[in-house]
């Protein structure tokens, strides 16, 4: 009888080894897939008296569609997966029930307030524990040392997001215009140093406040892109301390 179990196991580990090994390849293959995805994108925005935009998002030839709008001050948003599209349902009409009749005792009964109850201590500690948390890591010894990498994370990031083109042209002006002249002094530096006089054209207005603007920008970036800033990030080990010991650990 143990020899049947014997062979019987061996039989199973025969079947189901190779459809565990399949199950694994084609789980891999498909992260590197979703990993290695292109994502495009297409922004149309114009900044003014009348702000409209337009944000388009495609990933993997259209699998994933999404686009976004603003205009008259409303949003609307559609996004299609494959064949099924996802968008807000409209809500079910809710009937409002009958205002029953109020009697003397209830306005009585209003009119006696109960005191407040006091508040739970777990509460409380939830709510002080952000609090805590932030006033942790700005006392951090090695604070320098966090801001210089969260920079380089956002750097990082930013250059995986960079469009392939750009064009940002408008008119800008403060109530006071020597803020404006600061402005203007400091756009022309930055824009002179990254070589970005081409793709970004801004005139100041010293006589009066305004905000026009016309951004256009399309580019292609990857998932993994995206995501590796962050997985750099989290590998540092001043960022590991700081996130094991202050902002995700539990209080007792």
């Amino acid at each position: 009888m143990k020899i049947f179990k014997k062979i019987l196991r061996m039989l199973l580990w025969i079947i189901a080894l190779p459809l565990i090994v399949l199950v694994f390849v084609i789980a891999l293959l498909l992260a590197i897939v979703l990993c290695l995805g292109r994502i495009r994108y297409r922004v149309d925005t114009h900044i003014g008296s009348d702000t409209t935009a337009f944000i388009e998002i495609k990933y993997l030839m259209r699998l994933v569609h999404c686009v976004i709008t603003y205009k008259d001050g409303k949003f609307d948003n559609r996004i299609r997966v494959a064949w099924m599209r996802l968008g807000k349902e409209k809500p079910p009409k809710v009937v409002k029930p009958r205002k029953a009749k109020k009697s003397r005792k209830d306005d009585k009964s209003k009119t006696l307030k109960s005191p407040p109850l006091p508040e739970p201590e777990k509460e409380k500690k939830d709510r002080l524990k952000p609090l805590k948390q932030a006033k942790a890591v700005l006392t951090y010894p090695d604070l320098k040392t966090i801001i210089g990498l969260c920079f380089q994370c956002l750097q990082k990031f930013a250059k995986a997001l960079k469009p392939k083109r750009l064009n940002i042209s408008g008119i800008i002006g403060f109530d006071d215009p020597a803020a404006t002249g600061w402005f203007m002094g400091a756009y022309e530096a930055a824009a002179g140093m990254i070589n970005l006089r081409q793709k970004i054209r801004l005139i100041g207005s010293y006589h009066e406040k305004a905000l026009l603007l016309d951004i256009e920008a399309k580019g292609r970036t990857r998932v993994f892109s995206l995501l590796w800033p962050f997985i750099w990030l989290y590998l540092k080990k001043p960022i590991r301390v700081v996130l094991h010991k202050h902002i995700l650990r539990k209080d007792d």
